[in-house]
């Protein structure tokens, strides 16, 4: 099999499916309405049009050499209603035509499919009833992975059960950037960490059942945790519950098949009634998507009650994105190498197939701006972009077996509480007339990809 070449969307981020607003389907329309949400003011209403315009799209996808996409299904939009006792609900007929248009036309095009049941956003409904605490949460899952496997199965290549589970609660219970805008609620958090490992087991089941040749994971994200004073053991020790919670709790629930906090959050009575097995979790993992952008610096902070995780840092060493996120390419080399390493073989020594499903490089350009070169010379987000790609060749080098890089993203889009204003595109989105242009970084990767290697003159830059 070929390297897989290719770029990552979303759909809340890309389609601009428009009953989603004005119907207020799912959770993230209603919540970047409410005023002061989002950093910038702006709405995901049309982001960059994917819904009308997926065919400008896949052709682009295809100019550039790429044979790669992954994008994700509309959860709140295809099963809209809450169900009702006695009742069979139906799909909506128009959503799903147009998801089997945009999977039949990739796959004419020769472009293998990435598809993520939940990237985030949440039916308006279940929302209401508490999302990923509710009780009927993991059966809706398993339901509508059901009728995706049934109506869409024969189009995809890759399923991607649930994206960044982590960052998700992290965001909505701890943070509370995100909805349902929690803060510091680390039971709610971790309670619906473990409803999360159990849809994903059961999604599992349903798609080996119906679709047993496409290979099943879930998206971590990977993000390495520096002690800020490398001197002081408390920082290191918030350094230890901060990796071992958000890089590891996930893919080691699932080599285990059970739900276990590390000590002594596990002995605590408030989360102790959390932990134990989960039903069909075990090994519930084909191969390993790995999502990577950046490092954190993190330090023990003084508290009541104590808080062993302490804060993220404010201090940067390296050069930063316009999202602040530093440029750290070593990063990747330590998490395909390293980090990733208790997961790469299955229950009977098989070794897993890794795939980057995300990483890329953020600028901020207002959502207003029309007219012009602007961003088009991105020459930060190709230095990112090649020197993320050396590292993956230094870790195939190593031994691991990657097979992929999606490159996050291939068109702007809306990336959640920040708005439309940060630009991950390797094509920019006017957001006026949703006209695409190609970006250098663009034009780079298509050379990279055609060529299946980094030019010379790069690598001689990075040594």
């Amino acid at each position: 099999m070929s390297f897989l070449w290719g770029a990552s969307a979303s759909h809340f981020q890309t389609e601009g499916y428009g009953q989603e607003a004005e119907l207020g389907l799912s959770d993230w329309s209603n919540w970047s309405h409410q005023p002061g949400n989002i950093a910038d003011g702006s709405v995901a209403d049309k982001a960059s049009e994917f819904y009308d315009r997926f065919d400008t799209d896949i052709n682009i996808l295809s100019s550039l050499n790429l044979n790669a996409f992954r994008t994700s299904i509309n959860w709140a939009a295809l099963l809209p209603d809450a169900p009702e006792k006695g009742s069979k609900r139906t799909p909506n007929p128009k959503l799903l035509e147009y998801y089997k248009r945009v999977l039949s036309s990739l796959q004419d095009s020769g472009i293998k499919t990435f598809l993520t049941l939940f990237h985030f956003a949440l039916p308006s409904w279940l929302a209401d009833e508490g999302g990923w605490l509710s009780p009927r949460a993991v059966d809706e899952f398993r339901y509508f992975t059901e009728i995706l496997a049934k109506e869409i199965g024969q189009y995809v290549d890759y399923w991607n059960t649930v994206n960044e589970p982590m960052v998700y609660v992290y965001q909505g219970y701890v943070s509370g950037y995100w909805p349902p805008g929690q803060k510091c609620d680390y039971f709610s958090a971790f309670a619906a960490v473990r409803n999360l490992l159990s849809a994903h087991a059961e999604a599992y089941q349903v798609l080996k059942e119906h679709c047993p040749q496409s290979p099943v994971s879930f998206a971590n994200h990977w993000r390495p945790f520096i002690p800020l004073r490398a001197w002081n053991p408390l920082d290191h020790m918030v350094c230890y519950f901060r990796d071992r919670v958000f890089n590891h709790l996930f893919p080691f629930s699932i080599s285990t098949g059970r739900f276990e906090l590390p000590v002594p959050l596990s002995h605590m009575q408030e989360f102790r009634s959390l932990n134990g097995e989960i039903k069909n979790l075990k090994d519930s993992m084909d191969y390993l998507a790995v999502n990577y952008y950046t490092r954190e610096f993190s330090l023990f902070a003084l508290s009541w009650p104590p808080d062993c995780f302490g804060r993220q840092a404010e201090e940067s060493f390296l050069k930063v994105s316009d999202m602040g996120w530093e440029v750290y390419p070593e990063g990747m080399y330590k998490v395909l190498v390293k980090d990733i390493a208790p997961y790469r073989f299955d229950a009977n020594m098989k070794e897993r197939p890794v795939v980057i499903t995300e990483n890329g490089y953020a600028q901020n350009f207002s959502p207003d701006m029309t007219e012009g070169e602007w961003s088009l010379e991105d020459h930060e987000r190709v230095d990112y972009l090649v020197s993320h790609l050396i590292s993956v060749h230094k870790a195939i080098k190593a031994g691991v077996k990657v097979i992929g890089y999606l490159h996050w993203s291939l068109t702007d889009n809306f990336e959640w509480a920040e708005g439309l204003t940060p630009r991950f595109g390797l094509v920019r989105v006017n957001y006026f007339d949703q006209s695409r242009s190609l970006r250098k970084s663009a034009t780079e990767y298509a050379k990279i990809v055609k060529d299946n290697s980094i030019p010379v003159s790069f690598q001689l830059k990075e040594s």
